[in-house]
């Protein structure tokens, strides 16, 4: 039998490997930035990852979203959520716990010291910004009275935002075997951060300088974010970026926790174990492409015809009778005040344009002519709009009709035949008319009542007359009987 040669073999391993499907595993480097809306999981440099809608909570993208890895610094979103839930005062003095300086040798700081006074707010900017460790442990005293029960008070809220692989050891995210987090429980956490005007203030601030009393000494000390995509001079600037935190130690690789917001959808992303250094930048811009791709803006216009029978139809009277709608009048919008607006929704969503549309209504004040009443011309002005969107700009604009209405023609009246009747719309005439006419009824049957009187006299005088002439004729005849009989 004659042997193969050793080429064949090779293309036939070849061959087989590429029906297993290991030749076709897709790479970062095979994504096509033209195409973001075709993101695979390949694409992406992380070994776990997710992508959700901070609003609805709905995932859109995952990468092993639930497999368990150590957050690193991703723990102080946990931290800084805390610190504002706290309910302490951002403009309240506080002075630096001993425990920042309880802290590992190799750790990242602010740098703050025990002693120090600021405001609670420059403790926030500092920590959350520079991803110190000492400002972590700072704000755990604080909040709680010592590191321990801040830690239990973590993982508490944790379970409360259904985390169900979350276990925190300290508030900053030092390595530790015990401190473990999964993609899909940071965006929990990181989702009902953005919620708050203050955290998305925090997270979003490229740089900031706190002011600081050291000693007998007041200070200025300027902190910078260690996000890129908030930094409009770097390559991976990403304007819609507003956070949210970094994270790095050799167990847990490059880590990033992204939040973006564009025209009303709000975008959280959580990066995992990437090698690079700017690995994680590059998995989160091609996340927050691939959502906003998810997405389909609605104008203004588009949304008040959507809301249709819920805000935008009424009635008009004395429509005429052969009108199809019976008088009923859908109103279109014109001249908005910002054409630009749109209002993002979740493709293929039902539910999701249901509730968009449902909160549109909410946000629409009407004013509509208060005399609607037929001839109504199409595009005639009814009334105006006023439209609060969701970041508190006021959005106006002018409701007109979509349709002629014709008017019923006037009825012909008894008064425009006879205009003297026209006197007896008053009710004091009608009732003076009322009474002669009760009076001339009465006149009328008293004089039948007379007349009947008098026939009833003249009968009887009548029939006396009759009798006594029957009785004159009766006797007549028996003279004359008399008579004949004496002959």
């Amino acid at each position: 039998m004659q042997r193969r040669p050793r080429w064949i073999a090779l293309l036939l391993a070849m061959a087989i490997a590429l029906l297993c499907g290991g030749a076709l595993a897709e790479t970062p480097a095979d994504y096509n930035t033209k195409v973001p809306q075709m993101l695979r999981e390949g694409h992406l440099y992380a070994d776990s990852a997710v992508l959700v809608d901070a609003t609805s909570g709905d995932v859109l993208f995952s990468k092993n979203a639930r497999a368990r890895m150590y957050p690193a610094s991703t723990t102080k979103v946990m931290t800084l959520l805390l610190a504002l839930e706290s309910g302490i005062a951002m403009d309240t003095t506080i002075v630096i716990p001993q425990a920042a300086a309880q802290i590992p040798a190799d750790s990242s700081l602010i740098p703050v010291f025990p002693g120090d006074m600021m405001t609670f707010r420059d403790l926030l900017y500092g920590f959350m910004l520079t991803s110190g460790n000492d400002g972590a442990n700072a704000i755990a005293v604080l909040v709680s009275g010592n590191v321990d029960a801040f830690v239990e008070k973590m993982n508490r809220r944790a379970k409360e935002l259904g985390c169900e692989d979350t276990h925190f050891a300290n508030p900053h995210g030092y390595h530790d075997p015990q401190h473990y987090s999964t993609a899909l429980d940071l965006a929990r956490i990181a989702s009902e951060g953005v919620k708050l005007d203050a955290f998305r203030r925090i997270t979003s601030a490229p740089n900031y300088v706190m002011n600081l009393q050291r000693g007998n000494k007041a200070m200025e000390q300027r902190v910078v974010n260690t996000n890129s995509l908030l930094k409009s001079d770097n390559t991976y600037y990403y304007p819609d970026c507003i956070g949210i935190k970094t994270g790095y130690h050799s167990m847990a690789g490059q880590c990033f926790v992204g939040a973006a917001e564009r025209d009303g959808v709000r975008l959280v992303t959580v990066d995992l174990h990437s090698m690079g250094s700017v690995d994680k930048w590059v998995d989160t811009i091609r996340m927050f492409n691939y959502g906003f791709t998810r997405y389909t803006g609605y104008t203004m216009e588009q949304m008040f015809n959507f809301a249709g029978s819920k805000i935008a139809t009424l009635r008009v009277s004395n429509a005429i009778a052969s009108d199809p709608y019976e008088g009923m009048l859908n109103l279109k919008i014109a001249q908005i005040s910002d054409p630009d607006y749109v209002r993002m929704v979740e493709n293929d969503n039902e539910a999701a344009m249901d509730e968009a549309i449902n909160d549109f209504v909410t946000r629409c004040e009407l004013t509509v002519t208060s005399d609607m009443v037929a001839p109504i011309s199409k595009g005639e002005i009814i009334g105006r709009l006023k439209y609060l969107d969701q970041s508190g700009k006021e959005i106006t604009a002018l409701l007109v009709a979509d349709r002629t209405i014709e008017e019923q023609p006037p009825r012909i009246e008894l008064t425009d035949i006879i205009p003297a009747l026209r006197y007896f719309e008053n009710p004091l005439v009608v009732l003076l008319a009322a009474v002669l006419i009760l009076l001339i009824i009465l006149l009328v049957v008293a004089g039948i009542v007379r007349g009947a009187r008098k026939d009833r006299q003249r009968k009887k005088i009548y029939e006396a007359k009759r009798l006594e002439y029957m009785r004159r004729m009766s006797a007549q005849r028996r003279r004359d009987a008399k008579k004949r009989r004496r002959r």
